[in-house]
């Protein structure tokens, strides 16, 4: 099997396509850029599918360096973006999850062996890193291949969603600090997260931007809330109280059942959805302990995968949104939640506090308060106006929440400087 590149029409790396008309904001026509988006696991394909798509408008051709999701094999397919055909890509077909992970880590590694060389006989301007698996598992693989390129003059640009594995930060610190510096450029989505690189890891600040992460889903149904809970089946008088996103272990989930049994003991009507799907783990003692406390009759557990027509639904059906998190430097599930107009409470993280004011635009707890969670419940649940109020104050700030098109803006001159 071949494993250099011809330069053809063929290989999406070099491939011509065709290019969205240059922005008027310009002053002049910007280079057509090269870049390839290395997202070989599929960890967040509706982040990188938006990334990909919107850099159209900057003048970038975006190879998607990404096998399928394999929760949602034709995602890509559907939003119009083609993904490199040179990947291997079959483990994503196994439903089995510990066969899935055995054939796609081979696969992983096989497409990161090839990238490399490929790469090397390519024009590509930009090696653009969304996220490296074995790095988070503390196998050094992925720092060797960064080594390799950055030797052979390949520009990189990594962006850092996580700084830390969430569920255990000071696992591998010093592959992530060899990572980090080994890059050009650091993307991360706030100032904690910033402060955080600069501070533990030793990156110089001039190589860290800060670039808002965008909403996945914000496209709002044009359906009432009671319309969407008569889709869903959901029932249409009581208040309902959201948890959506990944199912993992620094997401909170057993903290909120925490809270939201003392929330039924206060006999607060109310109902609690928890959707989403991951960690098998996670989501075998969420359900053991709504089984064990007795919460059967006021939770339902979508714990599995959710299609993206369905998400919007969800929101729209939602009359709070709650974040448990104990850990975290970016949230996507937030970021698309403030698209919605519902009340929001959440933990005293740093990434939400630059999002949400107490009291204002949502309500903030710190993680583990049993109590504070329960009140600020039972408050938002007991009292419709306040829902209101602070859904309307989210509305109104969170109306200049960065759109893609300035991420894509912001992102392509991320890569102007680098390239400079």
């Amino acid at each position: 099997m071949s494993t250099t590149l011809n330069q053809t029409e063929t290989d999406p790396l070099t491939a011509q396509v065709s290019v969205a008309t240059q922005s008027a904001a310009h002053d002049q026509p910007l280079r057509t850029l090269r870049v390839y988006m290395m997202e070989m696991w599929s960890f967040i394909p509706y982040y990188v599918g938006r990334l990909c798509a919107s850099l159209r408008s900057e003048s970038v051709e975006a190879t998607l360096g990404s096998v399928r999701y394999h929760l949602d094999r034709d995602y890509f397919q559907k939003v119009g973006l083609d993904t490199d055909r040179h990947l291997f890509d079959v483990g994503g077909r196994f439903r089995a999850a510990p066969l899935r992970r055995l054939f796609k880590s081979c696969e992983y590694v096989a497409n990161l062996i090839r990238l490399g060389l490929r790469l090397r006989a390519s024009n590509v301007d930009i090696l653009h890193v969304q996220f490296l698996p074995f790095l988070e598992r503390g196998v050094p693989i992925e720092i060797w291949f960064l080594k390799w390129l950055r030797r052979r003059g390949i520009r990189i640009v990594y962006t850092v969603h996580n700084v830390t594995r969430q569920d255990a930060p000071n696992q591998g610190r010093s592959l992530f600090r060899r990572a980090y510096n080994l890059a050009d450029a650091l993307i991360c989505h706030g100032e904690g997260a910033r402060t955080e690189l600069a501070r533990d890891f030793c990156v110089p600040p001039e190589k860290i931007r800060v670039i808002p992460h965008g909403p996945l889903f914000e496209d709002k149904p044009g359906i009432s809330t009671l319309e969407a809970r008569s889709l869903l089946g959901l029932p249409p008088g009581k208040t309902l109280v959201l948890s959506l996103g990944v199912i993992s272990q620094y997401k909170g989930i057993p903290f909120l059942l925490d809270a939201w049994k003392r929330v039924q003991q206060s006999a607060t009507p109310g109902r609690l959805i928890i959707a989403g799907t991951g960690d098998a783990g996670v989501m075998k003692q969420i359900r053991e302990k709504v089984e064990a406390e007795g919460l059967k009759d006021s939770v339902d557990l979508w714990l599995r995968f959710i299609p993206v027509e369905q998400l919007p639904l969800l929101y729209q059906a939602a009359d709070i949104l709650v974040y448990p998190y104990n850990a975290g430097t970016t949230s996507g599930a937030l970021l698309t939640g403030l698209n919605y107009g519902k009340a929001i409470v959440a933990t005293r993280l740093p990434f939400f506090q630059e999002y949400l004011e107490d009291g204002e635009s949502g309500l903030l707890v710190d993680y583990g308060d049993i109590s504070a969670l329960a009140s600020s419940l039972q408050a938002l649940i007991h009292r419709p106006a306040l829902r209101s109020k602070i859904a309307s104050t989210l509305q109104r700030e969170s109306s200049g929440t960065t759109c893609w098109e300035e991420i894509a803006r912001k992102t392509r001159e991320c890569y102007d400087a680098v390239l400079r």
